[in-house]
């Protein structure tokens, strides 16, 4: 699970300029009283074991579906007149932008604390009557403790696949408060079927917000959801967070295997030099770039390969519809080619340049890495010339395409990003780009959310990054602005010494 990052929600939100002492005191006993609605209440014996039913359920109080996990809609929960108070308190509240790998989109600091008086007399109504409710339909004990909070999400926010498991976490739940919402405005809550590995498969059921109604499932290891992109101008706003109880048990997932490197491939001299801009083989400019990325660990390098045959390998990228999706979604949703077999041979000659071994060598000579035999050893002491180290370098790569919806995720347990590594990225078909497209490379230190490195796309620049074992990277979501652009693509390699 995404622990550091899902813990980040719960941690250094921003303090709320609260009125003073006398205020708040004289508007908390003016509150009017939050109750929950009256039918739902008193039918609460109907829904005993709700979670442990064979059937789903319809009435107006419910909506209880089993697929693809127990997950329930509570509607009309609160009085008209009450939630519009509750919404007008909660327009004051200062939120923080959350933005990282997983998520973007506004949010208050915890609100137990916030001495406000229709959120406390909502908070009361949760505790004192909506738990027991809730335990008694999914047969959980909960305890005394809520987590709470208020988001906003506007046009391109959303919250990408995880599992919301924390320790003690025992029911999520979400409650809207927003204007007539369609499907088409985007911001809904899709649930994610598993495969037999427990892994995220793909999404099964998508639930429209709706004002006024309470969705709630049991926080679970195939508890996947997700909140998709906004699409509209109108704003999704919601009260969410957990109910807690007694810790269980949860089975540990295997981690995917890690992907195999490669050694270096052959390559004839008129293939490579008929491709790298020939700049880039001058010996002083490849000193000076080693010079800079020494001092950096990352450069770009503009114009790297020849324009005529950039420009062939980027309309034939256009051309390949037969892409592999690749997972699962907790990971990454991405569109990749590892194989160019039966490509057009422009895109088949740039491949075999990105591993072939000179490339490996000029890659030594621009960054001062030792991904090659014949480039030095990192060493003061070079009297004897057969104690060189060996070294065995590797590569690892694919071509991908990026559209709407395209994203990769760190996690803790990704073993592939616990070596040492030069990351090369080359884009093609950037056009109109600006980086409220998503799409950056982005590179962060283990356990922080601070971004160190943020590579915008660029065409025909390659941009490599040196990346140690405490650190991490991703590609940021690519949201529907990418309509402005249209889909573009990048071969990405991984080299290792």
């Amino acid at each position: 699970t995404k622990l550091i990052l899902l813990d980040s929600l719960l941690q250094e939100m921003p303090k709320h300029v609260s009125k003073g002492k006398f205020e708040a005191r004289k508007r908390f006993k003016s509150a009017d009283p939050c109750r929950l609605n009256n039918d739902l209440v008193s039918q609460s014996e109907k829904y005993l074991d709700l979670f442990k039913s064979v059937q789903d359920l319809e009435d107006s109080c419910v909506s209880f579906k089993k697929s693809p996990f127990n997950h329930c809609v509570l509607k009309n929960v609160l009085e008209p007149g009450f939630s519009s108070s509750l919404q007008n308190e909660l327009s004051d509240l200062d939120l923080m932008e959350k933005n990282n790998d997983l998520y973007k989109f506004h949010q208050s600091r915890e609100l137990n604390q916030e001495n406000l008086p229709t959120l406390q007399s909502f908070r009361a109504m949760l505790m004192d009557q909506l738990k027991p409710i809730l335990s008694k339909m999914t047969g959980i004990d909960l305890d005394e403790k809520l987590a709470l909070f208020y988001g906003r999400y506007k046009r391109s926010d959303y919250l990408l696949c995880h599992d919301d498991e924390l320790e003690g976490r025992r029911i999520a739940f979400i409650l809207y408060l927003l204007p007539p919402w369609s499907e088409e405005d985007g911001g809904c809550l899709e649930l994610f079927s598993t495969d037999e590995g427990g892994n995220p498969s793909n999404v099964s059921r998508k639930l429209v917000p709706s004002h006024n109604s309470l969705a709630f499932f049991e926080v679970s290891p195939v508890s996947f959801h997700q909140v998709s992109e906004v699409l509209s101008d109108k704003v999704r706003l919601s009260l969410g967070g957990w109910f807690h109880g007694a810790n269980i048990d949860r089975p540990r997932r295997v981690s995917p295997p890690v992907e195999s490197g490669f050694a270096f491939t052959d390559i004839s001299e008129e293939s490579f030099y008929s491709l790298v801009n020939p700049i880039y083989l001058d010996p002083q400019t490849q000193g000076d770039i080693q010079e800079k990325f020494e001092q950096s660990s990352e450069i770009s390098l503009p114009s790297f390969f020849l324009p005529e045959k950039f420009e062939k390998v980027a309309e034939e990228l256009k051309k390949i519809d037969l892409w592999q999706e690749d997972g699962p979604a907790d990971r990454r949703r991405t569109s990749s080619i590892r194989d160019c077999a039966g490509l057009d041979p422009s895109i088949v000659q740039m491949f075999d340049f990105m591993r072939s071994e000179p490339l490996f060598l000029l890659l030594s000579n621009l960054t001062g890495l030792r991904l090659h035999p014949l480039a030095p050893e990192d060493t003061d002491d070079e009297s004897n010339e057969d104690d060189r180290t060996e070294i065995c370098p590797r590569w690892k790569g694919r071509i991908r395409r990026w559209t709407q919806g395209n994203y990769t995720l760190i996690r803790d347990d990704d073993l592939g990003q616990e070596e040492f590594a030069l990351d090369a990225r080359i884009c093609f078909n950037i056009s109109n780009w600006n980086s409220d497209m998503g799409g950056q490379t982005i590179y962060i230190a283990r356990g922080e959310d601070e971004e160190l490195i943020t590579v915008e796309p660029e065409n025909n620049s390659l941009n490599l990054v040196y990346r140690d074992k405490e650190s991490l990277r991703f590609v940021k979501y690519v949201n529907s602005n990418i309509n402005q652009n249209g889909e573009f693509h990048d071969i990405d390699f991984s080299y290792y010494e």
